[in-house]
């Protein structure tokens, strides 16, 4: 952005070399015209710093979002974080909750409450398992 200062300061210097009367209107006109492109020149000098700020600010962002995505979509992170714990869905909502094996009483049930719908479910050790797939729906068809 120097190149705008160094506009700016061209046009001073051919204004100061014309000896321009500032006494008469257009003499006062080209002088108040050069003070205000320097004003511009320093507004947009601002301007462009405060963009190249947002863009670093904005590339951390994108860097913390795409760590985020990895911590959250990475399938071996998924699979070793939950392998201890079953899945049962919700038979009013649809929602896929996951049940710790050591949470059901010496019986094999267990008490939830679905965090979506709000239903409540007395869970049973038949009801669960070990994956999202759909094996219980399969089951129950094929009895």
């Amino acid at each position: 952005m120097d190149y705008l200062y160094e506009k700016v300061a061209y046009l001073k210097g051919l204004a100061d070399g014309l000896d321009l009367d500032e006494t008469t209107k257009e003499g006062k006109m080209l002088v108040k015209i050069v003070e205000t492109l320097e004003d511009f020149a320093d507004a947009i000098v601002d301007l462009d710093e405060e963009v190249e700020e947002l863009n670093e600010f904005v590339e951390i962002i994108d860097e913390d979002l795409s760590d985020l995505e990895d911590f959250v979509y990475d399938e071996e992170f998924y699979d070793d974080e939950f392998d201890e714990f079953d899945e049962f869905e919700c038979p009013k909502c649809g929602t896929i909750l996951f049940v710790d094996e050591d949470d059901f009483d010496e019986f094999g049930n267990l008490e939830i409450a679905c965090p979506e719908c709000g239903e409540e479910y007395t869970v049973t050790d038949d009801d669960v398992c070990d994956c999202v797939c759909g094996c219980r729906e399969e089951e129950s068809e094929e009895e």
